[in-house]
């Protein structure tokens, strides 16, 4: 119907109607790369896609996040941060330009190349456990800590600067503590730059029990600013 009214226009309709397009693709554009500088430096969102961080958070919250700046974050135990993805995807420029358009305009709910891909390689959001200069280790899917300068072991809810509760549930008889999610971590003193990071839900997913601590330099990125959906549990962090 379009391209059949189109063709009988006249030569400045026809010049009048590419201008409006070519105008409204340069405003979508540059919408875009708007969007895209505001989610590189200031802030950006996150849908949360699995049970991971129950109680906290549940399948298809949707938070805000703002990045990390310089290598020494100094992050408070118990703040949420987003983890880079532990298997980067080998994806070029263009693929990775029009996933991020793609996801712009479906507002994350469509992922063409994520579809079937590993979940490692998808960013987390996870839990500050441990801090630089702690020891550490678990017990019934609870940290014991005793800080740089502290004389004894403290769970982790005792050293927390941030209140949050945890998910355990029984694991499979005979499951052994070898194996992931068993619930215990064998003691480890935590050196600079490096951060202990876990589920909420414990035995969910993976977290520093299986990757073992992360970097603050090259795998914390972000962190939670606010969970903003669904508007009936907006809550900030």
């Amino acid at each position: 119907m379009f391209f059949q009214q189109y063709k009988f226009t006249s030569y400045t309709e026809r010049r009048e109607i590419r201008f409006k397009i070519l105008r409204i693709l340069v405003i979508v554009f540059l919408i875009f790369v708007f969007q895209q500088l505001i989610r590189s430096y200031i802030i950006s969102t996150y849908r949360m896609q699995a049970e991971t961080m129950q109680p906290s958070f549940r399948s298809g919250d949707m938070m805000i996040t703002a990045p990390f700046y310089g290598v020494q974050k100094n992050i408070e135990r118990g703040t949420l941060v987003v983890v880079e993805p532990i298997e980067k995807p080998a994806r070029g420029f263009f693929p990775t330009v029009l996933q991020q358009a793609i996801s712009f305009f479906t507002f994350q709910l469509v992922n063409p190349f994520g579809a079937g891909g590993s979940s490692q390689a998808k960013p987390f959001i996870r839990r500050i456990v441990g801090v630089p200069g702690d020891t550490i280790y678990m017990s019934d899917f609870v940290l014991y800590i005793k800080t740089k300068d502290g004389g004894h072991f403290l769970t982790e809810f005792e050293v927390a600067e941030n209140d949050y509760n945890i998910k355990m549930e029984n694991l499979p008889e005979n499951w052994d503590s070898s194996l992931p999610f068993s619930g215990t971590y064998p003691q480890i003193t935590l050196q600079e730059g490096q951060y202990f990071v876990l589920c909420d839900n414990r035995i969910a997913s993976n977290d520093s029990r299986l990757w073992g601590a992360v970097q603050s330099d090259s795998q914390i990125k972000g962190r939670v600013l606010m969970r903003y959906w669904p508007f009936s549990r907006v809550t900030f962090f």
